[in-house]
């Protein structure tokens, strides 16, 4: 039996179908209504936000039997055969592997046939950044001055080492990475088709994992259905991120806050020997703190909260118990820390070290508080200093 991942399973089959990218979709939709289709596509974008599935899209769009439609009907044989990439006339290229000069020599020379079986013929490369410059040198003749019936779509993650000259003759479609609501709704979707019982938390911790990209928020729900028995807890989660409780979370903030490193740095212990890599707890630490000032400055359940995930009572009573100043100077040694690891310190000794800071930063005062005070001061020695008798000269 041949199992379908979820990424592959439900992957966007219309313009409108692909999660957080209106505007490109809007966009083509509305180049093909109007006859107005480019030679030449550019998508651009972090990866796993919809790029391949776009191109593929646009692909049907234009190959459809109903087409050029901005709905392709899916069930045609057009369709079926680009979903299933086996159409002998749109061609997908790995251009990471595919990279040389001989072969985009090839590629051009096959551009030239008519097509064979659609009403035109379609290369979509990806990872089109790993061509070399002798490649696209070797495009660029075919790019200014295409057939009629040939047209490229490119898809890169790194739009910086595609050439000047290839951006000029493109059209380029900037993909952006999906916010949170978007992502969760998708998940939900599928998680629901699945028929796997997720909570709304467990979701948005999903989400924020993916950093903004469907394909590996989706991976992590495969993995996270293949854990469980049908109904997801977050400790599957926690497993699966190898990330530590939030009841450990809580009581490491909780010494910290209350100045007892010794505490802090045990709890820390049994965290790591839990399987909790450094690192990932120091993520999860400024996350933490991110949340707490975010309650304090918006309230917990304003959206801006709800981004980062529900706001647990425990987050709310921290937030409320700690000064905004001493969870800003807190904030900035975790960060410090972060830095100071992609400098090769060690992650465990940058942590514990970040530990013992926070637990002797001591009460924090309002720098905007102190300069009143002095302010205040100043204008009290003021006049006493000037209301004095100037010495007589003798």
């Amino acid at each position: 039996m041949d199992y379908l991942v979820i990424a592959r399973k439900y992957r966007p089959q219309t313009f409108s179908e692909v999660a957080g990218q209106d505007m490109v979709s809007r966009t083509l939709a509305n180049a093909i209504t109007s006859n107005r289709v480019a030679h030449a596509y550019l998508f651009t974008g972090p990866r796993g936000v919809g790029k391949t599935s776009m191109a593929r899209i646009l692909a049907k769009a234009l190959c459809c039997e109903k087409g050029p439609t901005a709905t392709p009907c899916g069930e045609c044989q057009h369709c079926r055969m680009i979903t299933d990439s086996t159409h002998p006339d749109v061609a997908e290229i790995d251009a990471a592997r595919y990279n040389s000069v001989d072969n985009i020599r090839e590629l051009s020379e096959t551009a030239n046939f008519a097509p064979s079986m659609g009403r035109m013929r379609i290369f979509i490369l990806d990872e089109v950044h790993m061509l070399s410059n002798a490649a696209w040198n070797a495009l660029l003749k075919l790019l200014e001055e295409p057939p009629a019936h040939l047209r490229f779509i490119f898809a890169t993650t790194e739009v910086d080492k595609v050439l000047p000259t290839v951006l000029s003759r493109c059209q380029r479609f900037d993909f952006r990475s999906i916010e949170l609501d978007n992502i969760v709704k998708r998940l939900r979707e599928v998680a629901t088709k699945e028929g796997a019982q997720l909570s709304d938390a467990v979701l948005t911790r999903i989400a924020r994992a993916a950093g903004g990209g469907m394909r590996d928020a989706q991976t992590l729900l495969d993995q996270l259905i293949a854990v469980s028995d049908g109904e997801i807890h977050e400790e599957d989660l926690n497993l699966l991120l190898g990330a530590a409780r939030g009841d450990d979370l809580n009581a490491v903030t909780e010494a910290l806050f209350a100045g007892k490193g010794g505490d802090a740095i045990g709890a820390l212990d049994r965290i790591i020997a839990g399987g909790v890599a450094p690192s990932t707890f120091l993520e999860q630490l400024v996350d933490h703190i991110r949340l707490l000032l975010l309650i304090q400055t918006c309230g917990s359940t304003s959206p801006t909260v709800a981004r980062l995930g529900t706001a647990s009572p425990a987050a709310e009573a921290q937030a409320k118990a700690t000064a905004p100043e001493k969870l800003l100077r807190t904030a900035q040694v975790l960060l410090a820390s972060q830095q100071a690891l992609r400098q090769g310190v060690d992650p465990r000794l940058q942590l514990e070290l970040a530990c013992v800071r926070i637990a002797h930063l001591g009460p924090v005062q309002d720098l905007d508080l102190l300069l009143r005070r002095l302010e205040r001061l100043e204008s009290a020695t003021t006049p006493a200093a000037s209301g004095g008798s100037a010495p007589r000269p003798r």
